[in-house]
């Protein structure tokens, strides 16, 4: 069979098991977040509600006390090679390159398993993205296999789509997500007076470009739908995901909104695990989906800005 791969990712792409379970992915291979007691923990993305709450409470009260850090070339080698001993290639899809180390890890690992394993395949793709930004490529990279594309066909897809997946929505705190190179310093100055909410999506590196900033979320939820419905395309077929760090009824009052106004395939609330939550911080309430192709975001910047015009 053609499609007889396996699709795997790494903890980045914030899809819990349960999801992952439901498109037929494969699995994740699972960073590590240094918690302040300076013990190192796998970035599971199987938390409890419970659980996620007291890693944000503590993260808001110990910000410098959290790091993360990616798995190394012998996880990567043990983990593909399992697929490999049951006659089966791998399609692995990763957060950006120019953010994390996974990419090259992978890349690596999968060089020299090729040469103990000259008729399988293995594919890594940099997704350019992170968070859902990477969940909704993963979840796509599964419907194409189940669609009956190849491994090589669904990885030349996805090098295409990759360039279309955006993100909108409101961060609480540009300057914490400045501090862990999501963005830059300079692109922060906006960052914490109260009540204002930083607006950005995607660049193609995958880094968030702030795009604007306004006050209260029920403006920020306004201007997130006014701008998907000029930037999305086919919206009825997508399923699009809803992302929340510590901010679940906001996501949920996002998530109807998208219902209403936009009336696609299915809105999937997900949670921002540890591996993105210690560089993202409490306070994000974004929709991840797909549009049109995005490039040095001037276009984009252009739509905000007459979106919030008319607010």
């Amino acid at each position: 069979m053609t499609n007889n791969y396996a699709i795997v990712s790494d903890s980045s792409c914030d899809l819990s098991r349960g999801l992952q379970n439901r498109f037929g992915i494969d699995g994740t291979l699972n960073g590590y977040v240094s918690t302040p007691e300076a013990e190192d923990t796998e970035a599971r993305l199987d938390l409890s509600d419970a659980e996620l709450d007291a890693f944000y409470k503590s993260l808001k009260a110990n910000p410098g006390g959290y790091k993360t850090a990616s798995f190394g070339v012998e996880a990567v080698t043990s983990y593909f090679e399992a697929f490999l001993r049951e006659g089966r290639d791998v399609l692995a899809i990763c957060i950006s390159s120019k953010l994390s180390a996974p990419y090259n890890v992978m890349t690596h690992a999968a060089k020299q398993l090729l040469e103990k394993y000259p008729e399988r395949k293995i594919t890594v793709v940099d997704s350019r993205k992170y968070s859902l930004g990477l969940g909704l490529l993963v979840i796509k990279a599964a419907e194409l296999r189940a669609a009956g594309l190849s491994l090589t066909e669904n990885a030349e897809k996805l090098e295409i789509i990759k360039k279309t997946a955006h993100q909108m929505g409101s961060v609480d705190d540009l300057f914490w997500v400045a501090s862990k190179g999501r963005i830059s310093h300079a692109k922060a100055f906006f960052g914490t007076i109260a009540g204002i909410k930083a607006m950005g999506d995607f660049d193609t590196d995958g880094m968030v470009t702030p795009l604007a900033k306004l006050s209260g979320y029920k403006k920020t939820h306004q201007a997130a739908i006014e701008y998907i419905k000029k930037t999305i395309t086919a919206a009825n077929e997508q399923i699009i995901l809803v992302a929340h760090s510590a901010r679940r009824e906001q996501a949920e009052i996002l998530a109807e909104l998208i219902k209403e106004h936009l009336k696609p395939r299915e809105v999937i609330i997900c949670n921002v695990y540890p591996m993105n939550g210690v560089n993202i911080g409490p306070g994000l309430c974004a929709a991840y989906y797909l549009g049109t192709e995005i490039t040095d975001l001037r276009r984009e910047k252009e739509i905000i800005n007459e979106v919030i015009s008319k607010l």
